[in-house]
């Protein structure tokens, strides 16, 4: 019955364009919420026309089968071109290098022990934290900071946009900059500091953000304008740069493409998969937390970290100064 249907044109003619089309909507978005949302999911539809082109392969629909294997490739391409372009991360070298993690400790509950515990095991020389709260930040500053992160810069506050930076490494520059540009909007900080590695006396900006969640089409432009504010931000910075944080947007996303291209920075991520972890297929997770950084570093490691339980909480990569681009910069001067 079912290759009967299968075998009318008509019915092929309406699957083929159906297929097309998810897939062109995921390249080309439209710029409406339904679209956007969906297109999110482009890394789940890939793995879907995969599937169905093997479907389609059993039950020996040829027309059907290359178009869902070609749109799965289009859609292959698409992704890879939003992530890093490295088929493999750069060796590590004797160069210095600096290990960043990231976390929103809202996915703890009130496990302190748990947040405490996992940070600690990243041995990361820069954490950041958001959704910082007055109840986490009395027990971060009581334990984590005492035992390994003598400096620290900490907003504080009891919506999701509380951010804080803890470092192994003292900060030279420290900087606040808000970005507000709708009424119907709280005005959201983002911190700037700069670090000095102690091996070769070398400074590093980082930088801190969390966007609005885009709920609504709305959200979605303040989403963006804030990504541009920030872009423009990162523009009058020199040297290397470092930013973090839940920009509640996937990386093939227009906004986080445009913020990229404005800020020159590339993205940690070489792939766009859903986790694994302890038999768990997080199968609904989106890739919305991210570090870029310039092009005077390079990313030798980068991992999404878990709790026991397979939750995801956040990532943590190791950026190393790239020489050729310091030699270059040095004959320059």
């Amino acid at each position: 019955m079912v290759l009967k249907i299968l075998g009318y044109q008509s019915v092929q003619f309406v699957l083929s364009a159906l297929i097309i089309m998810g897939a062109a909507v995921c390249i080309f978005t439209p710029n409406y919420f339904l679209f956007k949302l969906g297109a999110s999911y482009a890394v789940h539809l890939m793995f879907g026309y995969l599937f169905i082109g093997m479907l389609f392969l059993i039950l020996k629909q040829s027309n059907l089968m290359f178009t869902s294997f070609a749109c799965c490739a289009g859609l292959c391409l698409f992704l890879k071109s939003s992530a890093n372009q490295d088929l493999i991360l750069p060796a590590k070298t004797n160069e210095e290098s600096v290990k960043v993690a990231h976390f929103n400790i809202s996915t703890f509950g009130n496990d302190y022990d748990e947040i405490l515990n996992t940070i600690l095991k990243t041995d990361a020389d820069v954490v950041s934290i958001q959704e910082l709260t007055p109840d986490w930040n009395e027990f971060i500053k009581n334990s984590l900071i005492a035992k390994q992160y003598p400096h620290d810069i900490s907003l504080v506050r009891i919506d999701p946009f509380g951010l804080a930076v803890y470092s192994k490494y003292e900060f030279t520059t420290v900087d606040t900059f808000y970005y507000n540009n709708n009424p119907n909007f709280r005005s959201i900080p983002n911190l700037h500091c700069v670090i000095n590695s102690p091996r070769e006396n070398r400074k590093v900006n980082v930088i801190s953000s969390r966007t609005y969640p885009p709920f609504n089409s709305s959200a979605y432009e303040h989403l963006r304008d804030h990504m541009v504010f920030i872009a423009k931000k990162i523009s009058t910075i020199t040297g290397p740069i470092i930013t973090f944080g839940d920009y509640n947007a996937v990386p093939w996303s227009k906004e986080i493409k445009e913020f990229r291209d404005l800020a020159q920075l590339k993205d940690s991520r070489r792939s766009h998969t859903p986790s694994f972890k302890e038999g768990s297929f997080m199968l609904f997770h989106l890739p919305i937390d991210h570090i870029f950084f310039s092009e005077q570093l390079r990313c030798v490691e980068f991992n999404n970290l878990h709790t026991a339980g397979s939750n995801h909480i956040g990532i943590d990569g190791t950026y190393q100064f790239n020489s050729n681009i310091s030699n270059v910069q040095a004959t320059l001067q």
